[in-house]
């Protein structure tokens, strides 16, 4: 694994999405819309995970003479999506707890909301599904299990784009 490629464009992807949370409360402010909040998160995560794509494209046209195989882009690719998950991690750990203290209430009262309205459940289920979810609240708002569960926010969508650039871009030698 090339460690000046994960750190430039894992820098670069987890800036990017870091960036994305400030920006967001700058312009909306403390909004409660968690819906369209989750698929701009992701929608944004996404297009910053595209610096995997072009991360790699550079290192096999550039350093790799135009040849790379599955296994050193996935390498590679997974080097980039470790440093952008912690940049990821560390920004949402300083993030949440000064601009967004009481996200994680707000969320959990959010879901409650649906759980109630649920028709599909009956009240025992919808009750037995709140205190599941007001009890993760509680282990959610330790700092380790709040990263950890961060960690597991981008860390599966960006092997995934790992997996599809590293066999988008692979190439050998003709035979």
């Amino acid at each position: 694994m090339n460690l000046k490629l994960a750190l430039k464009y894992g820098l670069i992807c987890g800036g990017l999405i870091v960036a994305s949370f400030f920006i967001n409360y700058f312009i909306k402010g403390d909004s409660e819309d968690f819906s369209t909040g989750e698929i701009v998160g992701y929608t944004v995560m996404l297009l910053a995970l595209s610096a995997v794509f072009i991360g790699l494209k550079n290192f096999r046209d550039k350093t790799l003479g135009g040849l790379m195989t599955f296994r050193q882009g996935f390498l590679n690719g997974l080097g980039i999506v470790l440093v952008a998950s912690i940049i990821y991690v560390l920004g949402w750990m300083i993030y949440q707890p000064n601009f967004a203290p009481d996200f994680a209430d707000k969320y959990n009262a959010a879901q409650v909301e649906k759980v109630k309205t649920d028709s599909t459940l009956t009240p025992e289920q919808q009750n037995e599904k709140i205190a599941e979810m007001e009890a993760f609240l509680v282990e959610y708002k330790k700092p380790h299990v709040m990263a950890a569960f961060t960690f597991l926010e981008i860390f599966p969508v960006g092997l995934i784009v790992v997996l599809i650039s590293s066999f988008a871009l692979m190439k050998r030698k003709p035979k």
